[in-house]
């Protein structure tokens, strides 16, 4: 009987999900960044190195109890390069072929405006007694209950997206290098709960040196992989080009579906990649000491960015030039055969290792905003007993996630990142006119 309701349920909000993640969410997600990429005059794209600049550049200051820039940059691409920057790619290649990867490009660089926005109100709504983005909603929509509400949805995303289907993809990459997923998943929980235990600044300070570190080694070994098969660099590029807009499938005369799938699977998965347009990176970068809401904005881009554009792309480069799309595989295992052919048979115990920190990384990235958004529905009330309770969950579901089916959970991360998507994509849009005034190209 429990079997039969499990599965019941997994199937309705499997087809929930297929339902609110249709056309018309992408069109929108789509839609709203181009709107506002025309608002702040292009800035997004013909100015990227102004955006790096501003991430990057300067000094870094911060306050007493606040945290720094360049932590508030982590700790969000800590919560946004999760399985999705390796496992995802690989499956949006399986579903959507090449193609998709051509539209995880336009999703993002369009996600790039969608982020300025969020962040610019962000840091102009930013109250001590309401962390952004509950403070811009509550705002645009009327009702500080639109705040609450998005704070709840974001706190059990936090289990969905941010925790449990991480952990899960922790124990499948250590399965695949010979090391049992609920050793992985009980060393995930054990050092998780070090950090955030001692609360969201440490998660910052943690988050700080894992993401840097990570990334520079993960870079370096698809640009290894890159160069080795330079050869196939401008077929494959052809070959991304072509597929994304129906090209070979129309040779073939499967153009209608084959085209749908790559717009509609690169779309998605450059969101759920990047989380452009949901909100979640305003809760980081509205607890730094900067006052300026555009430099906030290019931070978020400059994130994005990197998220998608680059580590997204580096993996599809590898899977499709040295031909791995083609294995019979599926997920991490896809990636995997593209470094090892690349890099010999170790590489595939790095590419594991890769996703299980990356993993890791977002595990504690969600953990900063759930911690948020418990302070935000508890405001004015003490929230100590609280905090230590959400922790003690968190810690368990970390552990959980590793050893169990977690279909379920996914589908009902998508609904509940689908909800976030939404509440806050509203608000942004009633008050792009404050964006609009929030001109990024002034000096």
């Amino acid at each position: 009987m429990h079997t039969i309701f499990y599965e019941k349920l997994s199937d309705f909000i499997s087809n929930t999900n297929d339902l609110l993640w249709g056309f018309g969410t992408v069109l929108l997600v789509f839609g709203a960044g181009i709107f506002f990429t025309i608002r702040i005059k292009c800035f997004n794209i013909l100015h990227i190195v102004d955006i790096f600049k501003a991430a990057f550049g300067g000094k870094d200051t911060k306050e007493s109890g606040k945290i720094s820039r360049f932590q508030a940059i982590s700790t969000a691409l800590a919560a946004s390069m999760g399985t999705g920057n390796i496992v995802g790619v690989a499956a949006a290649i399986s579903a959507g072929g090449a193609g998709a990867v051509f539209w995880m490009w336009v999703s993002a660089l369009f996600g790039t405006a969608l982020a300025f926005a969020e962040n610019v109100l962000g840091v102009k709504y930013k109250r001590p007694d309401a962390p952004s983005p509950m403070s811009y909603i509550s705002k645009a929509l009327g009702d500080p209950a639109f705040g609450v509400i998005y704070a709840i949805v974001c706190l059990f995303a936090s289990f969905g997206i941010g925790n449990m289907t991480q952990t899960n993809a922790i124990g499948a990459a250590a399965g695949e290098i010979g090391i049992p997923p609920v050793l992985a998943g009980a060393a995930a929980a054990a050092f998780s709960g070090m950090i955030i235990f001692r609360g969201a600044k440490s998660v910052a300070a943690a988050a700080e040196r894992l993401i840097p570190a990570i990334s520079v080694l993960y870079f370096t070994a698809a640009l290894s992989v890159i160069i080795i098969f330079r050869k196939n660099f401008a077929d494959t590029l052809g070959l991304i080009f072509s597929s994304a807009f129906g090209i070979r499938q129309a040779a073939g005369g499967i153009l209608g579906a084959s085209l749908k799938q790559a717009v509609s699977v690169g779309l998605r998965r450059g969101v759920f990649s990047n989380e452009a347009g949901m909100g979640s990176s305003v809760l980081v970068h509205s607890e730094t000491d900067c006052s300026d809401p555009v430099k906030m904005g290019m931070c978020a881009a400059a994130e994005v960015i990197i998220d998608t554009i680059i580590c997204c792309t580096l993996t599809a480069l590898v899977i499709l030039m040295t031909g791995a799309a083609d294995c019979k595989a599926e997920g991490l295992a896809i990636a995997a055969e593209g470094f090892r052919r690349g890099l010999g048979k170790y590489a595939a115990v790095f590419v594991s290792l890769s996703a299980m920190i990356f993993a890791f990384c977002t595990l504690l990235g969600w953990y900063f905003y759930g911690e948020k958004c418990v302070k935000f529905i508890l405001r004015g009330k003490n929230d100590k007993i609280p905090l230590i309770i959400f922790r003690i969950v968190y810690t368990i579901a970390a552990f959980v996630g590793s050893v169990s089916e977690l279909s379920l959970i996914w589908n009902a991360a998508d609904v509940f990142n689908w909800l976030m998507l939404i509440i806050n994509l509203f608000a942004v849009l009633i008050l792009n006119k404050e964006v609009f005034c929030s001109d990024p190209q002034r000096k």
